[in-house]
């Protein structure tokens, strides 16, 4: 789980996320527009927008025409679900990260409270929707 800086690629999620949630329904979007529009670099763009493609928040049309479009209702999408959409397993450690095995496990003599750490972390970024930071209603 990430503790105080969040991920480039996260952030650039949610740009995009809100670009094409605010556009008329049907818009397709390419990585390239968006890098334009936000003046980020493409690889990073593209493959975040792959990842989100490939676990069902956006859908992929190939072709000339073709682009990104939002296919889930964001308010029912969570920052937690962005975050492993695009990073894959967070935890707040390496050792609480899914198939990790620590070779401290034995003697490490915080684990425990990481794991409650990290537990209440992704309690609360579940509770977060992508719409309410999109629109702003997650700040009230």
């Amino acid at each position: 789980m990430i503790v105080g800086t969040m991920p480039k690629q996260v952030e650039y999620a949610l740009m995009a996320l809100a670009d094409m949630q605010s556009a008329n329904p049907g818009k397709l979007f390419s990585a390239r527009e968006l890098c334009d529009r936000h003046q980020v670099p493409f690889d990073v763009m593209s493959k975040t927008m792959q990842r989100l493609g490939r676990t069902g928040i956006l859908r992929s049309v190939q072709g000339i025409h073709g682009g990104y479009q939002v296919i889930r209702d964001l308010s029912e999408v969570t920052l937690l679900d962005l975050m492993e959409s695009v990073l894959g397993s967070v935890a707040t450690v390496n050792c609480l990260k899914k198939g990790v095995i620590c070779p401290l496990a034995e003697t490490c003599n915080v684990s425990g409270p990481m794991k409650v750490l990290d537990d209440r972390l992704r309690e609360l970024y579940a509770t977060i929707s992508l719409m309410s930071l999109i629109d702003g209603s997650a700040a009230h």
